[in-house]
């Protein structure tokens, strides 16, 4: 992976769901959000933030904030550069600048409307 963090990655997801992450990093590469990395936990993705540094973008979170750690790696995050989606996340997740939410099932519309939103791709 560190080979792949020296390519300054645009965008991190966070899912358990493979199937999941696969679909978002094909639709997002599209849009020119790539190159995009996957993370499975919380560890992980502290690690790629921490080394990837102002080249992140956007966050995508498909954890459950119910696992240990996820709501306050969340809290956490640096939302002035880097925009934050959580897939289905309360409410407060889509309040202020920066930030979204998803709910599953979620169609490529649903990204794209999500994205805009944002003010994403740019």
């Amino acid at each position: 992976m560190t080979e792949l963090i020296s390519l300054a990655p645009r965008t991190l997801i966070i899912s358990n769901n493979m199937v999941e992450a696969d679909d978002l990093t094909e639709m997002l590469t599209g849009l020119g959000l790539g190159p995009v990395l996957h993370a499975r936990d919380v560890m992980d993705a502290t690690g790629i933030v921490a080394r990837s540094g102002q080249s992140l973008r956007l966050m995508m979170c498909g954890l459950s904030l119910h696992l240990h750690g996820v709501a306050e790696f969340l809290a956490s995050v640096d939302r002035s550069s880097l925009s934050l989606v959580v897939i289905d996340g309360p409410a407060e997740f889509s309040q202020g600048d920066g930030a979204g939410l998803l709910f599953r099932p979620f169609s490529t519309r649903d990204v794209m409307a999500a994205l805009a939103r944002l003010g994403l791709p740019d």
